[in-house]
């Protein structure tokens, strides 16, 4: 059992006022039951109405690479690519997939920055499996070299657009 802060008698546990006093204790067991349950349900709602779609391109993005890699495997196995060529194919295709992605996100999210690390690295791997196709070894360096300069220019740029936080 409580004890009164005012004057310290012994009150039931379902008491709301001190009964030798009169001082308010608090809300009894049955008010704070009440009170919860009618705060929970605000909680749900409120969540209920801040539900978005679920974002499924990760699972589709998760499965178009499975595909691409049973049908490249395949290629490999009948013969259509060389085994040695079969990772430049792979991530070639993986690239691909990954700019896939960066334009469904981009034209459907309503956070279009998410698609551009995407659309980036997409273009790096389809990159590199274009370099390891091709067997170019000069000129590749300097996509990578150009593309990080672009990188570090757009993050500098758009910082400069955003509103400062303070």
């Amino acid at each position: 059992m409580p004890f009164c802060p005012k004057c310290g008698q012994e009150v039931p546990d379902d008491a709301v006022y001190c009964p030798k006093c009169g001082t308010k204790i608090g809300t009894g067991k049955r008010e704070y039951y009440e009170k919860r349950e009618k705060e929970e349900k605000g909680e749900k709602k409120e969540k209920e109405e801040k539900h978005e779609p679920s974002d499924i391109s990760g699972a589709i993005v998760g499965g178009l690479v499975l595909i691409w890699l049973g049908v490249t495997f395949y290629l490999a196995e009948t013969g259509f690519i060389k085994w040695s060529a079969w990772v430049a194919y792979f991530l070639l295709g993986l690239g691909a997939i990954l700019v896939i992605q960066a334009l469904i996100k981009y034209f459907t999210s309503p956070y279009k920055g998410s698609a551009y690390g995407i659309a980036i690295g997409g273009i790096v791997v389809a990159s590199i499996g274009l370099v390891m196709m091709y067997e170019i070894t000069v000129w590749w360096p300097l996509i990578f070299i150009v593309l990080g300069i672009i990188v570090i220019v757009s993050s500098i740029t758009s910082r400069k657009r955003s509103p400062k936080v303070r």
